[in-house]
């Protein structure tokens, strides 16, 4: 009895070889199965690249914002540095640049929420209507801002 079981340990050993979960999957799949997993790899891999370019998309759309966003406070800034304003009239200055920063949080505001809505809404938003609203504000701006320079001359 005691070399039966020494037998059959020794059998149960020999035979159970260490495997390793995947090994065991890989022996019992099936290719419609196999297909199936590289179908949801090859979607996981096309979600990944369209976060990833929806990331650099934001980006983009962000930095051309700001750089748009911008624009009034650097013609705002260079007319105070040509002038040299700050000597003469500090306060008018830091009014001038005051109001440099709301047009350009505006500027900044309105180009981001364009983005924002063509994203999210897609179609159903007409961004052309947008864009010539912006376009027209900023025409307005730099007409009334040209009107100013002409008048102090």
């Amino acid at each position: 009895m005691k070399r039966l079981f020494w037998i059959l340990l020794l059998f149960v050993t020999c035979s159970a070889r260490a495997q390793s979960p995947e090994e065991l999957y890989e022996q019992y799949i099936t290719p419609e199965t196999r297909a199936i997993l590289e179908r949801a790899e090859q979607q996981e891999r096309n979600a990944q690249a369209a976060r990833a370019a929806d990331k650099a998309q934001n980006t983009l759309a962000l930095s051309l914002a700001v750089l748009i966003g911008l624009i009034p406070l650097c013609y705002i800034g260079r007319n105070i540095l040509k002038g040299k304003t700050w000597k003469e009239n500090p306060y008018g200055t830091l009014k001038a640049l005051g109001v440099g920063l709301a047009g350009s949080v505006l500027l900044f505001g309105l180009n981001y929420g364009i983005y924002l809505l063509k994203v999210k809404r897609g179609d159903a938003f007409n961004t052309t209507l947008a864009f010539l609203i912006v376009a027209a504000l900023v025409a307005g701006a730099i007409y009334l801002m040209k009107k100013n320079d002409n008048s102090r001359v």
